[in-house]
């Protein structure tokens, strides 16, 4: 009886968890450069699998004795490339191929983003608004004397035709180290470096759209809503099997 309480509690935490990153996907499906989230769940078919496993690195892996419930084991993040949406803006640029911006934010320092809606400041700085100045390939703010300014496929800026810098474009060697410290923002622990120059485009008036499939999040968010709500009644009847047999089962008459 208590291991059914225990899978039944347990999808509902699942589920829950993951409407809430559904619902954050669906909220930023608007946000230049995002990248949708989902969760990943371990179960008794993970168990299972490492169990009968010939690979003796996989087999010893005992999670241990226990109801085999339905966990979450992690999340990751798509950074599959986004559909591009043509701006008219200067300021506006998008990445097609592998990279990221380089924006020394205020409140994370250096972090790597697929947003390009810049704007530039008082000073002349290139900025993404709310987050910070938008640095160049030696690690500077991009300064610029007007919005009148060309970028080159390769990220090169160019004023009145001359080459005055370059956008830092960045990479990782595993996108799978990039942990998000704010929506659409990303660091990592192992560094990064600069983009390979034939593994990225720069698209200036363009912006990268979110990569957010809106079917398919609303799809998987009404089955999870109904698994929600089934395992909501399932724990209503264990509640009620309890009652009888503390109450009726056994009474004296």
């Amino acid at each position: 009886m208590d291991r059914g309480f225990y899978s039944v509690a347990a999808g509902i935490l699942t589920g829950q968890k993951a409407v809430n990153i559904m619902s954050n996907n669906v909220a930023n499906v608007n946000t230049a450069g995002y990248k949708s989230q989902a969760t990943q769940q371990s179960s008794f078919g993970e168990y299972l699998l490492s169990r009968i496993s010939s690979l003796s690195n996989v087999a010893a892996n005992n999670i241990g004795t226990g109801s085999y419930m339905t966990v979450n084991s992690g999340q990751y993040t798509d950074f599959s490339q986004g559909s591009l949406e043509k701006t008219g803006r200067n300021v506006d640029m998008a990445i097609q191929g592998d990279g990221f911006f380089l924006v020394q934010s205020d409140a994370y320092g250096q972090v790597l983003t697929r947003n390009g809606q810049f704007e530039i400041n008082e000073t002349g700085n290139l900025i993404l608004p709310g987050v910070g100045n938008v640095l160049n390939s030696n690690g500077q703010p991009v300064t610029v004397n007007s919005s009148d300014f060309s970028l080159s496929f390769d990220g090169k800026i160019l004023e009145n035709g001359v080459e005055t810098q370059s956008l830092y474009i960045a990479n990782v060697a595993n996108k799978n180290d990039l942990k998000e410290v704010g929506t659409g923002f990303f660091q990592t622990q192992n560094g990064f470096q600069a983009a390979g120059a034939n593994t990225f485009t720069t698209i200036q008036g363009s912006i990268e759209k979110s990569n957010t499939d809106m079917t398919e999040e609303m799809s998987q968010m009404i089955s999870r809503q109904n698994n929600f709500q089934s395992c909501a009644q399932v724990l209503k009847i264990y509640d009620r099997i309890n009652e009888i047999s503390a109450n009726q089962v056994g009474k004296v008459g």
